[in-house]
């Protein structure tokens, strides 16, 4: 929200385009291990090396049970290191203009791109980089939203990336953002999401819990959802 309003103090808009990579953890390919080795980093590289490679799996459903598979492709969701990992994984991704700007968080990537500045090329310049790295994007699940000055003098937009939606408003990183920058539709969610755990420690309570319990309970599932992201 920082870059957005500032990027519209000399823009009549910009455009955000939350890029969903499909299962991203999990088709990260070992071209990986080729941006670790350029890290110059040997004792942390042979540790990943014998980290990912040469896993194995099994499912068990009811009593029958899989032959065991090999994985070769993919990294632990959930692992300490995995996330840091998805980053080297994206530290070569860049806009191609100097003006555009790409956050990333985890396997969350977002391109916010201005007024008189082409959004399709700069998506182009992300699918090529995906497919170079073998990664999968998920056009169905990718969204563009539009944030606009309250009264903008000009207003020509460049047309839309083709099978993207436009909204006005998304989730992210879970937090619902509006395109006029308004917080109700966030604000009625934190609210529906804490009545129901209200009713969670109703029952806690009828069930006997303790006033200290009850009271610990409460910081963990409510307060703790009431302060989250609650500066932006």
């Amino acid at each position: 929200m920082h870059h957005v309003t500032r990027m519209l103090e000399n823009n009549a808009y910009v455009r955000c385009l939350l890029i969903d990579f499909s299962k991203a953890f999990d088709v990260v390919n070992h071209v990986l291990l080729r941006k670790l080795e350029a890290l110059k980093l040997p004792f942390f590289f042979n540790w990943i090396v014998s980290f990912l490679p040469c896993r194995q799996q099994i499912c068990k459903v009811d009593s029958m049970i899989c032959e065991i598979c090999s994985i070769n492709i993919g990294i632990i969701q959930g692992s300490g290191i995995g996330p840091t990992l998805y980053l080297v994984t994206e530290c070569d991704l860049q806009p191609k203009s100097v003006v555009n700007l790409l956050l990333k968080y985890a396997d969350d990537t977002n391109l916010l791109v201005p007024e008189n500045t082409e959004l399709a090329g700069e998506f182009r310049h992300v699918i090529q980089w995906a497919d170079d790295n073998k990664m999968i994007i998920n056009q169905s699940k990718t969204k563009e939203i539009v944030f606009r000055r309250s009264s903008p003098k000009r207003l020509h937009m460049y047309p839309s990336v083709n099978g993207v939606d436009l909204v006005t408003h998304t989730k992210l990183l879970g937090v619902w953002v509006q395109d006029n920058f308004k917080v109700d539709m966030h604000v009625d969610y934190i609210l529906s999401l804490c009545s129901q755990r209200i009713f969670l420690m109703k029952r806690l309570r009828d069930r006997g819990l303790s006033a200290t319990y009850i009271h610990t309970v409460f910081q963990a599932i409510i307060v703790s959802r009431i302060l989250y992201a609650l500066p932006a």
